[in-house]
């Protein structure tokens, strides 16, 4: 092994900086031509990091703490080294960090790693996780399942293995093989990368694969309905009780604003008197999120009809294959062409009958309980009719205000 050396190096990350400004420090151990690459669990102000003697410049706590943390890594490191010197023969520098680090046991795995992940989000069904978030995710952890055995011709794949062609190979899988919409596969890469975050941030993983690679993010389109469709919706005679609750659950989403989701926990306890309005308050299942919305009269009309069927809860909503048929079998007898989906209900809230009465998007967004307003600017389609009414209103006001001489 005379003919190795070994060489202990530290740099940062400095496009990996956290809400504090901190970026991570990096080490590399190099063992003649082989290289590989560590972290040091330390993190630094980039403003304070010295590339040339790499380490941090002045006599502060962090200074110092840093620098003692990382002079005995590079002592620990050299030591590692000339212990596998007397040892072996050969070896490379991945065997000096798995020695550095104690890694003797087995490395950690990708599809194992997911599943872990799966686990945990099992368990948070219900707290603040859905359970269709656990099933979507069941589904992409197949999508990644396949391309690895399908294409890498393995069970499973150790993290370390992960880069950007493998990333590549996979958006390029879900698009030509599996034939996925852009949105399903920027979500499934989006997990993956989720996957790989969790892995860094525990120190199962020493870099970012994900560095240098991007997925077309697809925009959201605004899925309201029109006001006639709405108002065939509602004046549909339907002779089946169960799709007569579907009707009238949409109906009172699309009046309320409130997810399915949201509709089957409404709890008694949400109705609440403020102000001398009645009101729905309470949390999103989707994110926690609290919202409140005024109920409107054609609301209350259908909580009237329904409430007391179930203990407690104000709806007794039926299974979401019965949802799932019901909205189909609106969609035909009303004679839609596009699908109609129990969310299209929220944005019709959003445009139809608040954005549109002039409600503002800030308001909306409260009373959705989203925790961005780009997401509601999704919903925000704003029809014709209201377009021409706020300009005349524009065209009033000028018109009032400056007059022309020509």
């Amino acid at each position: 092994m005379k003919e190795n050396k070994l060489k202990v190096s530290f740099f940062v990350q400095a496009k990996r900086a956290d809400k504090k400004g901190l970026v991570p420090v990096i080490g590399r151990i190099s063992v003649g031509r082989t290289h590989s690459g560590f972290s040091t669990k330390c993190k630094t102000p980039l403003a304070l990091w010295d590339s040339r003697k790499q380490r941090l410049i002045g006599k502060s706590s962090m200074a110092v703490s840093v620098n003692q943390k990382l002079g005995e890594c590079t002592a620990l490191i050299h030591a590692r080294f000339h212990e596998l010197s007397e040892r072996k023969e050969t070896f490379t520098a991945t065997d000096v960090r798995d020695a550095y680090q104690g890694q003797i046991h087995r490395q950690a795995l990708l599809l194992e790693s997911f599943g872990e992940y799966l686990t945990q989000t099992k368990e948070r069904v219900g707290i603040d996780r859905a359970l269709k978030t656990f099933k979507l995710r069941t589904y992409q952890l197949s999508l990644l399942r396949e391309y690895v055995q399908k294409k890498h011709k393995v069970s499973d794949i150790p993290l370390s293995q992960l880069d950007k062609a493998f990333i590549e190979g996979f958006e390029y899988y879900l698009t030509i093989d599996r034939r996925l919409k852009r949105s399903s596969i920027s979500s499934t890469v989006s997990t993956l990368q989720t996957i790989v975050r969790m892995a860094v941030k525990k120190g199962v993983l020493d870099f970012y694969p994900f560095l240098g690679y991007s997925y077309e993010r697809p925009k959201g389109e605004p899925r309201s309905i029109t006001q006639e469709e709405l108002e065939h919706i509602i004046d549909l005679e339907i002779k089946w009780e169960n799709y007569r609750i579907v009707r009238d659950l949409f109906v009172f989403s699309c009046f309320s604003g409130l997810a399915i989701s949201d509709v089957r926990n409404l709890r008694e306890e949400n109705i609440v008197l403020e102000e001398g309005e009645l009101c729905i308050k309470g949390r999103r299942m989707k994110t926690q999120t609290p919202y409140r919305v005024q109920v409107l009269p054609p609301a209350q009309t259908i909580m009237n009809r329904y409430r007391g069927i179930r203990a407690g809860f104000v709806f007794d909503v039926p299974t979401t294959d019965v949802i799932l048929n019901g909205m189909h079998y609106i969609q035909r007898n009303i004679g839609m062409e596009t699908p109609l989906t129990f969310h299209m209900a929220r944005h019709t809230f959003a445009s139809l009958i608040t954005l549109s009465a002039g409600v503002p998007i800030e308001t909306v967004s409260r009373m959705l309980g989203h925790t961005n307003l780009r997401t509601t600017q999704i919903y925000a389609a704003v029809f014709s009719e209201r377009i021409h009414r706020d300009m005349q209103k524009v065209q009033q006001r000028i018109q009032d205000t400056f007059t022309l001489k020509l």
